[in-house]
């Protein structure tokens, strides 16, 4: 009797380790396969991210072209009214009312992408893009609104654009301005005054979307290796 309750003793030893390995077993499995699906989906959102980033590349290659044709313009004014260049060699006349648009879409379609990588290396470089991207849209924000609310209002006051019969006789032009009375109106202080702000904005414009384009490449870069090694 002492020998068959041994026996059975340790075969109920014997089934209970078998049990706890088997869920051991089966919790590393599971643990396996939760970690495998957090993987992959930082592998699909950050691959994401690299083609927006790839967008926002593009979109700062035109911020940057914009601004330093449209302070080209702004240049070439200043040389007019010193006397330096003719009327005629000044073209685009039209940039001194354009807007820039906001086309940074990295920040915008991954709000919570630092929150979505485990490396604390790449999440310090993504914060430090949007930063870089949050001075960016305050700096072109800014700009539009002098447009909007300083630049545009004067020219209209002044009646410096080609409405109506204006715009028909002369036909389309690339810029609607009415170069006659604007040549007349250059001589004026005020005129100086109200153009000499959006030329300093563009400039800080220019310098924020260069420095953001060399972040856009140093964040690509990183991307890429960190999920060449996934």
């Amino acid at each position: 009797m002492e020998n068959k309750t041994g026996t059975y003793f340790k075969y109920a030893i014997g089934e209970i380790i078998l049990v706890v390995i088997g869920i051991l077993i089966a919790l590393q499995i599971n643990n396996w396969n939760e970690t495998r699906k957090e993987q992959l989906k930082e592998y699909e959102i950050l691959s994401y991210t690299i083609e927006n980033l790839k967008a926002d590349s593009l979109s700062l290659v035109k911020i940057i072209d914009n601004a330093t044709r449209w302070m080209q313009v702004h240049d070439d004014l200043f040389e007019f009214s010193q006397g330096n260049i003719q009327e005629g060699d000044i073209t685009d006349l039209s940039a001194i009312r354009k807007s820039e648009p906001n086309q940074i879409i990295t920040k915008k379609n991954n709000l919570e992408l630092p929150n979505k990588v485990k490396s604390q290396e790449l999440k310090k470089v993504i914060l430090d893009y949007f930063l870089a991207t949050d001075g960016l849209e305050f700096t072109i924000s800014n700009y539009n609104q002098l447009m909007e609310l300083s630049v545009r209002p004067f020219m209209g006051e002044k009646k410096l654009m080609n409405y109506g019969a204006d715009m028909k006789k002369r036909g389309f032009r690339s810029d609607n301005i009415n170069r006659d009375r604007f040549f007349a109106e250059l001589k004026n202080e005020e005129i100086q005054q109200i153009l000499y702000e959006p030329k300093t904005k563009l400039g800080i414009i220019r310098a924020n979307a260069e420095r953001m384009l060399k972040k856009n490449s140093e964040l690509h870069q990183m991307i890429k290796a960190y999920l060449d090694k996934q």
